[in-house]
């Protein structure tokens, strides 16, 4: 498994649904660089910031468009997080993402979370 670093932003979408971002980068140096630039703008903007980090992860994205159509496709994902460690796994559809919340074993440590991106993953999921 070849793990890089992935900057992951999960803000919270008018009707309530988590919308996930992606970015990854060469070092961790780089992504809490990056991360610290866009934490202060999100932090104070209109977005409601769920979670905003940098982890180690295989994961690969394709690019983070700032301002996507507004008709474009959304992608499902179940984001798991855990200290450093990120796991994504691409789901069909947004209804499969809750009742694999349901099964999973709460006690891991691990935070859960259903989200769509307008981005796709393009690789080195899980």
């Amino acid at each position: 498994m070849n793990t890089g670093i992935v900057m992951i932003i999960l803000t919270l979408l008018p009707g309530g649904d988590l919308s996930a971002s992606f970015v990854n980068t060469d070092t961790l140096a780089e992504c809490e660089q990056r991360l610290g630039r866009i934490r202060p703008i999100l932090e104070n903007g209109k977005v409601g910031l769920k979670e905003a980090g940098c982890f180690r992860s295989p994961a690969q994205f394709d690019y983070f468009d700032h301002d996507p159509p507004a008709d474009a496709s959304r992608h499902s994902f179940l984001i798991e997080l855990a200290g450093d460690l990120a796991s994504v796994r691409k789901l069909a559809a947004p209804e499969d993402c809750p009742a694999i919340l349901e099964q999973a074993d709460g006690s891991t440590g691990k935070a859960r979370y259903c989200a769509t991106s307008t981005q796709d993953m393009t690789g080195g999921g899980d």
